[in-house]
């Protein structure tokens, strides 16, 4: 998780639009700044690599907090339900009650 706190968009560095002088030049420069335009995209594509990158360990991480989250949860439901077994059967009862009846409608 230390690496969501890394900057991702200074590194790559931003990319010169105005200053470029293929845009600002006439039609017969235009050729060149197209060709210049897709030797960025390399850059772009590293950017975008480290951007999922980024993406997928936000989404492990999350996963891991989901895991533990639940396992705490079973955990605290069983110890529950092998405590007070009536209680926990009366609950599904009626929440089983509740459910159909919703359905029913």
């Amino acid at each position: 998780m230390t690496e969501s706190n890394q900057p991702t968009a200074p590194a790559a560095g931003p990319l010169p639009v105005a200053s470029d002088p293929a845009s600002s030049a006439g039609s017969s420069q235009q050729g060149n700044g197209s060709t210049a335009k897709s030797g960025g995209s390399d850059g772009d594509r590293t950017t975008s690599a480290r951007t999922l990158s980024d993406v997928k360990d936000k989404i492990a991480g999350a996963q891991e907090v989901v895991k533990t989250k639940y396992r705490v949860v079973a955990e605290s439901t069983d110890d529950y339900v092998h405590e007070a077994p009536w209680k926990a059967v009366t609950m599904a009862l009626i929440g089983g009650l509740i459910i159909g009846m919703l359905a029913r409608r």
